[in-house]
This record gives C-alpha cells, structure tokens and sequence, in this order.
C-alpha cells in the first residue's frame, strides 16, 4: 500500500491480480485517503469473488478478439472485415491497456494523431482523411457497446468525443459519354455489373450477391432480401438489357451466385475494384467515379426522366424521401433543360399577359362639342 501527496490531495497506488491501481482519493487528509484506499480494494475484492454485479474490465487486446469473433455472428462479412481493419488501427494506439484505462483524453489524442498520419500505400502522400478517423471511432464505440452489454465495468470513453466534420461527400453522376467510354472499356464481370447498377439503381453489394433463384424471369424481377432497412429488402424491375444478360448468366451459373467469386461458385464475388479503376484509365475518364455513383447516376436520371421521388425512394430502397434526395444530383445538361424550361413558361406568361392587358385597354370616346 502507498500513499503520496500530489498537488494538495492524497493519492493511492497499489496491485491488485498484477495490474497497478492508481487513482486520487480526493482526500487532503491521510487517514481519510487510506480509508478510500480501503474501500477501493475492497470493492476490487468483492468483484473477484462475484458479489458484484459488474465484472472487472479486460485489456483492449482480449476484448478486440471477442468483439470481432461477436461481429462474425452478427454482422455482414464487409462490416466485420471493416471493423477488423479498424480495430488493427485501434491496438497501435491503445494495445496493453486495460479497457477501463482508456479515457476520452486519449481518445483525444488517437484522433489528433490519426488525422496527421499519411495513408498506407498512397503515392501523392496524402494524409488520413475525418472520415476514415471516424470510422475507427465508431468501432471502438461499438466494441465499448459491446463489452458494456457483457456486464464489464466500463465507461464507454468515445462520450463527448466530437467526430470530424465530414461534409455531405462527393457524389458523382456519370455523362453518357463517359458510360459508353467507361462500359467499352471495362472487363467481365465488371462491365454486366455496372450494367446493372446503372438499370436498376441496385446497391454494389446488392448486384454482387444476386442468387439465380432470386431473379424472376416471368415478372422481370430481381428481389433483393438483404439490407439493414425494411425498404432495402424489395424486388427491382429489370430492363430489357439487364433481362438478357441475366438470362445467360443464369444458364451459365456453376453455384448459387450469378456473380460468383473466382475459384469458388459458392460464394458471392467480394469486390471488382481493381477492374473498375483499370476500366477509368482506359477510357482516359479524368474525373474518377466510384462504382457506387453509377447508383447515384441511376437515381438522377430517373428523376429527371420524370420518375417521382415516392417511387424512386421505393426503388432504390429507401426508408424516406429525404434520403432519395441526396441521392438526386442534376447535370449541366439537366440543368440547362430546366432553364430552358423556365424561360418558355416566362415568355408564355408574358405573351398571355400582353394580350389580357391589350384587351383590357378601353377605346377612346368621341369627343362631345
């Protein structure tokens, strides 16, 4: 046992089960501090025999092995694979310390750190952007989430901590010039899968695990069972185009998966990416897209083909309007339609306006000597 003064207060220090237990006993009297001291090590005890309801924190290590072993079960294999890269980033900051060591101060200081460090493999050397730093931050609140509903003893230290200002992110819409170069470029399976995306609006992920049994060739549907909405789980209709290539895939299918990965046709295929930048250097593309905008494309064209947003959200799986309008992103073209547009209700108006006005202007009476 160890008692010391540190700025006016007594403090405590000592081992329990091998870890060092150190804290302010807010007392500026010593016997008053050894008292507190007492108590907390009694109360340590009475968590080790289990008169507590609480159990005692484990080190961030061993609870990063039960957190994502938990993830497997209960997540989808991109969300755990996503919480696995974060916690990695997680234990360089935080491996060796007990769960309930890590406070928001160092939380804190993991971001500061984080945001200043350059991306792995980048060869402009840019840095770690907010958005990345932040989607370590929600893995480690979850993982807090998680130990808290295991019964530790533990203050969830990601409470107070500000997230870095994302934005509302960039959101590209493709031309049709671009898609034809984009498409004329690309490899299989590429090429059918952003087909689709671009027909059906049709998340990625969603045209990835597209099963032969969920594509109904009489109704020219696609039901789509997974997403973390009610409205994700829908049935899409398929255009003409996507009706074909959907057809042969199916026929040609060795597995469950119209897509399915290389070497195993019983699993889905996880990711086309390096096909889709190679597809954008060959078409000389300039501005880089994700595959994910030819989603947003979809969206902005139906909107401007006149497709009302009840039913777009409907389409592209949305819980509410508000949602489908940031998905809907207007071109120059569709832009210069809609001044178009305005400038001929304008000048109607004014022509309907000149011609009431004309009609309205009273003849002049002879005059009366």
């Amino acid at each position: 046992m160890a008692i010391y003064m540190r700025g006016g207060v007594w403090w405590y220090e000592f081992e329990f089960q091998g870890r060092r237990v150190r804290a302010s006993s807010c007392q500026t009297n010593k016997t008053a501090a050894m008292r507190t001291e007492a108590k907390r090590k009694a109360d340590l005890l009475e968590r080790r025999a289990g008169f507590s309801k609480k159990k005692l924190a484990p080190k961030f290590d061993d609870q990063v092995k039960e957190f994502l072993a938990w993830s497997e079960i209960n997540h989808r294999p991109k969300t755990t694979a996503l919480h696995k890269t974060n916690c990695d980033t997680l234990l360089r900051f935080f491996k060796g310390k007990w769960l309930d060591e890590i406070t928001s101060s160092l939380v804190e200081q993991f971001k500061q750190t984080r945001i200043g460090e350059a991306r792995r493999n980048a060869k402009d050397g840019s840095a770690i952007t907010g958005a990345t730093v932040n989607r370590a931050l929600t893995t480690l609140k979850r993982l807090y989430n998680h130990a808290e509903h295991c019964g530790f003893d533990v203050s969830n230290p990601t409470r107070g901590v500000h997230f870095f200002n994302e934005g509302s992110g960039r959101m590209r819409v493709v031309s049709f010039t671009e898609e034809l170069a984009y498409l004329d470029a690309a490899s299989q399976p590429l090429k059918d899968i952003a087909r689709i995306i671009l027909d059906t609006g049709l998340r990625p992920e969603e045209v990835f695990r597209i099963r032969t049994e969920y594509v109904d060739f009489g109704t020219r549907t696609i039901f789509n069972p997974f997403g973390k909405t009610k409205a994700a789980r829908r049935q899409v209709t398929m255009t003409a185009e996507v009706y074909g290539l959907l057809r042969d895939r199916a026929k040609q299918a060795r597995g469950p998966y119209v897509f399915a990965a290389r070497g195993n046709p019983d699993l889905p295929i996880g990711t086309v990416r390096k096909a889709h930048y190679a597809a954008i250097r060959k078409a000389a593309i300039q501005d880089r897209f994700r595959l994910y905008d030819l989603r947003h494309t979809f969206a902005t064209r139906a909107a401007a083909a006149g497709v009302d947003l009840p039913t777009l959200s409907s389409i592209l799986g949305h819980t509410n309007v508000t949602m489908t309008m940031r998905y809907v992103h207007p071109g120059e073209e569709q832009k210069r339609l809609a001044i178009g547009k305005l400038e001929r209700f304008r000048l109607d108006g004014m022509v309907r306006a000149a011609a009431e006005k004309s009609q309205r202007v009273p003849t002049e009476s002879p005059t009366v000597n």
